[in-house]
This record gives C-alpha cells, sequence and structure tokens, in this order.
C-alpha cells in the first residue's frame, strides 16, 4: 500500500506540472464549450435574404408575394430584377437564393390549370436552403388551396360544405421539438469533446510514463493502472457531469430521460475511453504523432455517430466503430436521452461494458509488455 501511495505521489506530482494535459484539458474544455454553441444559438435559421422577380405582376402573383413576405423565413432585399442578375447575385452570395413568379401565372390558375413558381437557393448552406424551400411550399400550398375554394363557389357549392373533407396535414416533430440546430447537435458533440480529450490527455501521459524506467516497472499491471485511473479518471467525471448537466440546460437542451439512465452510459464510457487512451498511449512513444492521430479521427467519429447522417446510409465498415470506440455508443445513449425520452438503453451499457473488458485485458497486456521492455534503471528521474 506504501508503494502505491508514493507511486500515485510522484505521478500526481508530476501530473500538475504537465502544462501539455494541463492546457488540453482545462483550454479544451473551456474553449469548445464555450465557442463552439455561440454561432447556433438562434438555433433556426432566421429570414434569408432573397431577390424577387414577378414576371406576371397580376393581382394573384402580388398576393402570393405577401403571403412571402409574411412568412419567418424570407425577407425580400430586391424586386422585378433580372433573371440573369438575379443568379449572379446568388452565385455572388448577396443573396441566399431568389423567388420568380414567371408571366401567365393568374391566367393558367383563371383557366383552371396549374402554374408553377420558381425558387431556387444556394445548396450549399443546407439550412438556408432548407427555409427557402419550406416558406416558398407553404406559401403556394396556401394559395392553392384558396384558389380551388374559389373555384368550387363559382361552380355553385357552399362554403362551408367546400371547407368539409379532405385530408389536413399536421406535421408535429416527434423529438427535437424546436427543431434547432444546438438541440440536434450539441448533446452529441459534448460527448465527443469529452471523449478526445480524455483519450489524448491519458494518452499521453501514459507516453510520458513509459518513455522513462521507473517505479512503475516494479509495481503490479493492476496498481500501476489503478494509480493511472485515479488520478485522470476523476476530473473527468466533474467535466462530463458539467457537460452534460448544467452546460446542456444552459444551451436549453433538456435532459428527457432519467439521471440514473445517464449516469448507468457515463460509468461504462469513463472506463472504456479511458482504457482505450492506455492502450493507444503505450502503442506510441511520441505525444505529437498522437496527438495527430486523434486530430484525424475525430471527423470520422462524429459523422459515423449515427445523428449528423442516418446509420442505415452508411457502408457497413464504419457501422462497427460502435463496437469499438466508446464515444459512438455513449453518443446515441445521449440522443436517447435528450431527443427521444428513451429509456432502452440496455443494449448500449453492455456495448460499453464490452469495451471495458476488451481494451481492460489488452492495455494489461500492453502495460506488461512496456514494463518488460523498457530498462529498469531506478538512477534516472521518472517524473519529469
Amino acid at each position: 500500500m506504501n508503494r502505491w501511495i508514493a507511486l500515485w505521489q510522484l505521478q500526481a506530482r508530476a501530473l500538475v506540472r504537465d502544462t501539455g494535459v494541463l492546457i488540453t484539458f482545462f483550454g479544451g474544455l473551456m474553449l469548445y464549450a464555450l465557442v463552439y454553441p455561440l454561432p447556433y444559438l438562434h438555433q433556426v435559421a432566421g429570414a434569408q435574404p432573397v431577390l424577387l422577380i414577378d414576371q406576371d405582376n397580376s393581382g394573384t402573383s402580388r398576393e402570393l408575394v405577401r403571403a412571402l413576405q409574411a412568412s419567418p423565413g424570407i425577407q425580400f432585399v430586391a424586386t422585378n430584377t433580372s433573371l440573369s442578375d438575379a443568379q449572379q447575385a446568388v452565385l455572388a452570395g448577396q443573396s441566399k437564393g431568389l423567388v420568380m413568379i414567371p408571366a401567365g401565372f393568374e391566367t393558367r390558375l383563371r383557366r383552371g390549370g396549374s402554374a408553377t413558381v420558381v425558387a431556387a437557393a444556394d445548396g450549399h448552406y443546407f439550412l438556408s436552403y432548407g427555409t427557402i424551400a419550406e416558406q416558398v411550399a407553404r406559401a403556394s400550398l396556401s394559395l392553392g388551396g384558396q384558389v380551388q375554394l374559389a373555384r368550387r363557389m363559382m361552380a355553385g357549392a357552399d362554403p362551408a360544405s367546400s371547407r368539409q373533407g379532405g385530408v389536413t396535414l399536421n406535421m408535429v416533430p416527434a423529438s427535437n421539438l424546436k427543431m434547432g440546430y444546438l438541440d440536434y447537435i450539441l448533446p452529441g458533440l459534448f460527448v465527443l469533446i469529452l471523449h478526445q480529450i480524455m483519450l489524448i490527455c491519458v494518452g499521453v501521459t501514459v507516453i510520458r510514463v513509459q518513455r522513462r524506467p521507473g517505479s512503475w516497472q516494479r509495481m503490479p499491471v493492476a496498481a500501476g493502472l489503478s494509480v493511472m485511473a485515479s488520478l485522470l479518471i476523476p476530473p473527468f467525471v466533474l467535466a462530463s457531469l458539467l457537460y452534460l448537466g448544467p452546460l446542456l440546460a444552459g444551451y436549453e437542451v433538456a435532459l428527457q430521460g432519467s439521471l440514473f439512465s445517464l449516469l448507468s452510459l457515463l460509468l461504462p464510457f469513463w472506463l472504456a475511453t479511458f482504457l482505450l487512451g492506455v492502450v493507444l498511449g503505450s502503442l506510441f512513444r511520441h505525444r505529437d504523432s498522437y496527438a495527430q492521430l486523434l486530430v484525424l479521427i475525430s471527423m470520422p467519429l462524429l459523422f459515423t455517430a449515427g445523428f449528423v447522417w442516418p446509420v442505415e446510409s452508411m457502408p457497413t465498415v464504419w457501422t462497427l466503430l460502435w463496437g469499438i470506440v466508446p464515444s459512438q455508443a455513449m453518443m446515441q445513449g445521449m440522443i436517447q436521452l435528450t431527443k427521444l425520452g428513451g429509456e432502452d438503453v440496455l443494449a448500449l451499457q453492455w456495448t460499453l461494458w464490452g469495451q471495458v473488458l476488451a481494451w481492460g485485458l489488452l492495455a494489461v497486456l500492453l502495460w506488461r509488455r512496456r514494463q518488460e521492455k523498457v530498462p529498469s534503471d531506478s538512477a534516472l528521474p521518472e517524473a519529469s
């Protein structure tokens, strides 16, 4: 026990002097928590600047224009421009899209035919594109319903009976009721931030410890790993509770599931991530190359988590990451608990505990291998 305490004190002193780990932990957590959500605090795309080309200039076209102007997602910045000028403005980024009402719009409707409204938007920005397309579709459908009602009344139908029957569409989101960007991406992203920062801190600490001979070689593997775990896991327990608790609540992202379900996922997530960091750190000799690896895999992990892109549309090889990397199962758990409100996270718990077992066995083997490979020399300093 005395040897365990001595090793703990030695590694604790080395850890608080390790500026790389401290900057990564405190700087990374503060930077990502405060800076990343700032551009998306409004949650949804607001009024988009749109150019109007009304080639019909009729009463019906002006009624459609008034409906578009009243919509929250469109703001006309110029009207009656030519089509070529409008296209150039969209391509130059001066406008997010254009709406064109072709000549003969009202005439076609009066004759009982169908009329076309052209809406074009910059497809590079999905939120802007979707907002413009949705508002034009809503206004066009509303005008179409009024035209059909007017036709029935002209045919002698009773106005009250004309409004009966048919199909009424009532679209209600099953989750993410605000349809906001933060609600959509922030829970999973916070998990990935915690995962990557923990891997960096654990891995670079393991590299520092194992590159020099010292008392860690003379300790049993379980004792050495328990020292590392007692120093590195508690800070991330506090960081996780802060990120997935007050910070999410501060950004108005609600936890629909129970706190017990969240903790039942976090416990194996912390252990599995720590052990994965030990494994990766034992495979590298230089901190720089290790950090570069984690930077390279961050975006693939985000896009294969299942909320940025549907899992069903991914190649099978990418979905295998779910059974290997702790962040994937934990991100799915946060989706269940914040968006769907589901408590059925048992399969994800088993996945994470399986990773704890697998990465734990591999961490023990690699730690023992490093103990045997590094020459033992107690005279060399080990905490630098």
